[in-house]
């Protein structure tokens, strides 16, 4: 680790909050004893950005059950991402799903969603499907500017990067951190496999797949720089206006 750099670095790693529990494919991961969850409340919801949700498996459209304030969020985010990306407004959102009734998963308390595509009013297809279309380097920029997005709104975003069970959509929950603000923690799996992911495919970077912190934090600065941002990764300040910058990146 290089201490004292422009970034402070986090607490613990986050605990896990996937669809599964397959080994994940990013640094410095343990794995928590499954723990099963009943929602507070549930809320069902059909549209989000406007958009109508489909089933990814079917093409159905179809409405899925969360938590309330989790759709809250869903929607601030859905706000956030068609301003920021410049890509016009969702036209359709398809999903694995938002609440199911599974041990080990903050689905189970609907608190997390699923993402297969975005199209968009201009025809843009943002995809998930990395199992479709693997090392496309198009796909994957725009793929890793959506993740950033969720991930300035939701502090657990797994990607394909997690592990093969998440090749075909990203995940997002808010377990680790409730719906309280949270910034860059690089003891965290998920934010190191994210920054790498936005460094090589985002902005053209060259930084390590594996446990290279040090690197990667390099070229995070070097990001940080190019865009003017001087607040510490580790504040919310900090880490949004990185990773706004990211999904705003064209």
């Amino acid at each position: 680790m290089h201490p004292r750099r422009a970034f402070l670095l986090g607490a613990a790693a986050l605990p896990l909050a996937a669809c599964g529990r397959i080994m994940p494919d990013v640094p410095d991961f343990d794995l928590p004893a499954p723990r099963c969850r009943t929602p507070e409340a549930l809320t069902s919801f059909s549209t989000l950005g406007g958009a109508p949700l489909r089933y990814e498996v079917t093409g159905t459209e179809q409405a899925f059950d969360a938590d309330p304030r989790f759709v809250e969020k869903l929607e601030a985010w859905a706000d956030d991402w068609v301003t920021v990306s410049g890509l016009g407004a969702l036209t359709a959102v398809s999903t694995y799903g938002a609440h199911v009734d599974k041990c080990g998963s903050w689905h189970a308390a609907g608190r997390a969603f699923d993402f297969g595509v975005l199209t968009h009013a201009d025809g843009t297809e943002v995809s998930c499907r990395f199992d479709t279309w693997g090392e496309d380097p198009t796909r994957l920029a725009l793929y890793w500017r959506l993740a950033a997005s969720l991930a300035k709104h939701f502090n657990y975003t797994l990607t394909y990067r997690f592990n093969e069970q998440h090749h075909n959509h990203i995940h997002i929950d808010n377990g680790a951190s409730g719906y309280e603000p949270f910034g860059f923690d690089a003891g965290s799996g998920t934010h190191v496999a994210l920054l790498q992911g936005i460094a090589r495919w985002v902005y053209g970077l060259e930084v390590p797949s594996d446990r290279g912190l040090g690197a990667t934090l390099d070229a995070a600065r070097e990001i940080q720089k190019a865009n003017g941002i001087t607040a510490r990764l580790a504040t919310t300040e900090g880490w949004g206006a990185f990773l706004d910058a990211a999904a705003a990146r064209r």
